[in-house]
């Protein structure tokens, strides 16, 4: 999609009105006649629909890109990280505190953006639904369609519940008050996207040639769905279709570097299944310079994600053992050797190796922005650690690496299926099977033979949290499973490393501003904003805001 897809802006289709008697037909831009009137012209217009994706909801104006490519990503708000020095951040001056509510929604431009989304869509189904195009042009094209306004459901679901399902373009002057929708039920809204999926992915591909790289294929679509079907609780159904994922063909499999799989060297490799393309100064991002610690050796970052010591713990050593289950291999005077291969990958801590220099997080270094400030004040880290999953070293901060941004990968769905099956029928040898893939790839052993239902349900949410770090799942879980007033309740905390040499002492302590206030009443939805309450008088806000 880099490569071929031309984005047009939404505004280029005219609907131009003239006095005078000779209407002249633009030839550089397409009118809403001769958009539907060729193929080739419905797809510029298909394009402008996946050049809306969005990996995660928009924050504020201040983080004006979507979060999971932003300097607030949606760990930030969960125990999985915390928003690094700096100020006016959402995460930590908003949702920590409970500071949030309808006139002071945390992703403010969200409801409208997907809203303007789903518009597109059905618009563009309308109107190539119609169309006299080839049937098989046709079923694929619409295809892409329902699966591209599904997605955009679900992500307004994953925040606000059930939605209000419009299906046709609404015109206020046309149809006047009937335009207000009110919402549908969360179950409804799981239905409707539970047979769009299927039905799309009917008429989707199975594999998706190189040149159209970034389109929708029926894995997608798939993962789509088992992915909406895991998070209502449909057990059975989300094991199903993860399951055909699985066993379609396709070519899915793990790639071998989870340190290399996120890297734009690598992107659109065997893992990925669906995911947003970027490019380099054409459609951009810059999260090398957000993410990067405060000072690396080719220049600075905002040190924007601060991993928790929380999620540090629960990365396993090469027994298979956390430290808290007493793994033979943890050593308090070096905790960060011989853990899961994926802690390296994806955390920078105190002594790794980072560009072309070492990075400290303790105190006492002098002139060292990098380390811990206890207080959890601005200008250094929160935590005593950063992020360096899907950070590329070979990018200067404040250049654009143009990586994309991966929504569903095949190591999820072998973790969805594995909790989905779990739930359903128990730990039986299919995931075993899957949950150990997984797990061999982080140089990890089996799971211990004959583990109960729970026991295997807490190794998989642990497996799902080092798996899927950064990749804004885990407020989600955190939410479906409805424990995150339980994990709310405690502060997060940080490493504190005092000494020098090899006479260090590493020392848990509570992260400065790490306390994420939580009522369980209502904050396992967020607030629909009060700009929408007040333009739809059908429109329901969520219970107690």
């Amino acid at each position: 999609m880099k490569a071929r897809i031309i984005y047009i802006a939404a505004a280029t289709f005219l609907f131009t009105a003239c006095d005078s008697k000779l209407d002249i037909e633009p030839t550089d831009q397409l009118t809403d006649v001769t958009v539907w009137q060729t193929p080739a012209n419905a797809n510029l217009f298909l394009n402008d629909i996946y050049n809306s994706l969005n990996p995660g909801p928009q924050s504020t104006v201040f983080t004006n890109v979507p979060s999971e490519i932003s300097n607030d990503p949606l760990d930030n708000f969960s125990d999985n990280s915390i928003s690094g020095p700096l100020a006016g951040i959402p995460s930590y001056v908003n949702f920590a505190p409970g500071a949030y509510g309808p006139s002071t929604p945390v992703f403010t431009p969200h409801w409208k953006n997907m809203y303007a989304n789903i518009r597109k869509c059905n618009v563009f189904i309308e109107n190539v639904g119609k169309s006299d195009f080839d049937d098989n042009t046709k079923k694929g094209m619409l295809a892409q369609a329902r699966f591209l306004r599904a997605y955009y459901y679900k992500s307004l679901m994953d925040l606000y519940g059930g939605v209000p399902l419009i299906t046709i373009p609404l015109n206020r002057t046309e149809q006047g008050d009937d335009i207000f929708y009110a919402r549908n039920t969360y179950e409804e809204c799981v239905a409707f996207i539970q047979k769009e999926c299927e039905e799309a992915a009917a008429d989707l591909p199975l594999k998706i040639a190189a040149k159209d790289a970034g389109r929708a294929s029926k894995g997608a679509a798939w993962a789509l769905e088992g992915e909406q079907l895991l998070y209502a609780g449909k057990w059975k159904d989300a094991a199903a279709v993860n399951g055909k994922i699985m066993n379609a063909g396709a070519g899915y499999d793990l790639y071998p570097d989870y340190g290399q799989l996120f890297l734009p060297a690598n992107e659109n490799n065997q893992e990925v299944i669906f995911d947003v393309q970027y490019a380099a100064n054409v459609k951009g991002e810059i999260k090398e310079k957000y993410w990067n610690p405060v000072k690396v050796s080719d220049g600075g970052g905002w040190g924007a994600v601060n991993p928790t010591q929380d999620l540090v713990d629960d990365y396993e050593f090469l027994d298979g053992k956390t430290e808290a289950e007493g793994s033979a291999q943890f050593d308090p005077q070096h905790p960060y050797e011989n853990r899961d291969k994926r802690f390296a990958a994806s955390i920078i801590y105190d002594g790794a190796a980072w560009k072309s220099g070492i990075i400290y997080t303790r105190l006492g270094v002098a002139n060292n922005p990098n380390e811990l400030d206890e207080a959890g004040a601005g200008g250094k880290g929160r935590t005593g650690y950063f992020l360096k999953k899907m950070v590329d070293p070979a990018i200067v901060p404040g250049v654009s690496s143009g990586a994309n941004a991966i929504i569903w990968r095949y190591a999820e769905v072998l973790l969805n299926y594995a909790e989905a099956q779990n739930e359903d029928a128990g730990p039986d040898a299919t995931v075993y099977d899957a949950m150990n893939k997984v797990r061999a790839r982080a140089g990890l052993p089996a799971l211990p033979a004959n583990l109960t239902q729970a026991q295997m349900r807490a190794r998989i949410r642990r497996e799902r949290r080092v798996e899927l770090a950064f990749e804004g799942k885990r407020l989600f879980d955190l939410w479906r499973w409805k424990i995150a007033g339980e994990v709310f309740s405690k502060p997060l905390r940080a490493m504190k490393i005092t000494g020098t040499g090899d006479h260090l002492t590493y020392q848990k302590i509570n992260a400065g501003g790490g306390k994420i206030t939580f009522d369980a009443s209502k904050n396992y939805l967020m607030p629909i904003p009060q700009t929408v309450i007040a333009q739809n008088p059908k429109i329901v806000q969520n219970p107690n805001y």
